[in-house]
C-alpha cells in the first residue's frame, strides 16, 4: 500500500498548504504509512475545522458585501452546508430508488431546486420572499451573479466555483486558495479511494453494466453535464412550465429518458459503492461518502 500510496503524496502536500486554515493535524488525524496526514474527507480534502473556518468566514464576507449593496444577508450556519449534499440529486424522505423513479436526477423533471433552497436557509429566504419583484431581480444579480443556482453551498458542494458571480465570488476570491477555484481541482481524498485497485475495477465494471443498455459513459458525472446541456438547450432559459407543442413534447421525452438512465445508473452503481465503502474503511477508519 506505501507503494501505491507513494505517487500521490504530492497531491496531499499541496492540499494541506492550501488550506487557509492551521495546517497542523487535529487530534483524531490518521496518518499514511510514510507518516504524512490524511486529506480531510470535506470539499477540498478540509477537514471538519478547516471546512467550518472557511464557511463562516466566506459567510460573513457575503454579509458584508451585500450590506454595503443595500441589502440584508445573513450569514448561513455549516450545518446548513452539511445538509446540501442530501438534497442534491435526492430526498431524504425517499430512497434512492424511489427518487429515480420519480426524478431521475432531478435535471429536466422538476423545476424546483431544494438543495439551493437549504443552502440559502430560511432567514435569506424569507429576506428575499418579502423584496419586490424587481429588488428581487437585483438581490439575485448582487449576490449570485449572473447564475442564480451557484449559490456558495452547492458550488463548495460540488467542489467547482467557476460559476459563482456577485458577492459570492468576492468571498470565495478572498477565502479559497488559487488552486481551488479552477474547476479543475481533485480533491486528494477522491485520488486516495478512486486510486484504488478495487475501485478502479468496479467503475470499469459501471461502465460495462451501462453499457449493456447502450449508455456509452465515462462517468455519472459525465451523464449529468449531458442532460444539463440538453434542457438548458430546449427551455432556453424559460420556465418549463411555460412550454408548449413540440417543445413540451421535447421536455416529456428528455424527462422520460433521463429517469430511465438514472435507473440503470442506480443498478450499475451497487459494485463501485461497495468497493468505495470498503477502501474508505481501510483508510479513513468508516465510510465518509455521503
Amino acid at each position: 500500500m506505501t507503494t501505491r500510496l507513494g505517487s500521490l503524496l504530492l497531491a496531499i502536500t499541496v492540499i494541506t498548504a492550501a488550506c487557509t486554515s492551521s495546517s497542523s493535524p487535529e487530534p483524531s488525524a490518521r496518518e499514511l504509512s510514510g507518516g504524512e496526514t490524511l486529506p480531510g474527507v470535506q470539499a477540498f480534502g478540509l477537514t471538519d475545522a478547516e471546512f467550518a473556518k472557511n464557511v463562516e468566514t466566506t459567510e460573513k464576507l457575503i454579509s458584508s458585501c451585500m450590506a454595503e449593496a443595500g441589502f440584508e444577508y445573513v450569514p448561513v450556519d455549516v450545518t446548513a452546508f452539511l445538509a446540501v449534499e442530501d438534497w442534491l440529486r435526492a430526498d431524504p424522505a425517499m430512497t434512492r430508488q424511489e427518487f429515480k423513479e420519480r426524478w431521475g436526477y432531478g435535471i429536466s423533471t422538476r423545476s424546483d431546486f431544494p438543495a439551493r433552497d437549504v443552502g440559502l436557509g430560511p432567514q435569506n429566504l424569507r429576506i428575499y420572499d418579502e423584496l419586490a419583484p424587481a429588488d428581487q431581480v437585483a438581490y439575485d444579480r448582487t449576490l449570485f451573479g449572473e447564475d442564480t443556482d451557484a449559490t456558495f453551498a452547492i458550488t463548495i458542494d460540488d467542489e467547482d466555483f467557476t460559476s459563482t458571480g456577485g458577492c459570492t465570488k468576492i468571498a470565495i476570491d478572498e477565502v479559497f486558495p488559487e488552486q481551488m477555484k479552477t474547476g479543475t481541482f481533485v480533491n486528494p481524498k477522491d485520488i486516495l479511494v478512486e486510486s484504488d485497485p478495487r475501485v478502479v475495477a468496479s467503475l470499469q465494471e459501471w461502465s460495462d453494466c451501462m453499457a449493456e443498455n447502450d449508455y456509452e459513459y465515462v462517468d455519472q458525472d459525465e451523464i449529468i453535464e449531458e442532460y444539463e446541456e440538453q434542457f438548458d438547450i430546449l427551455t432556453e432559459g424559460e420556465d418549463p412550465e411555460d412550454l408548449t407543442g413540440p417543445r413540451l413534447e421535447a421536455l416529456q421525452e428528455l424527462q422520460v429518458s433521463e429517469i430511465a438512465v438514472a435507473l440503470k445508473d442506480l443498478e450499475c452503481q451497487a459494485p463501485v459503492d461497495e468497493a468505495v465503502r470498503i477502501v474508505e474503511i481501510e483508510i479513513f477508519g468508516a465510510p465518509v461518502s455521503g
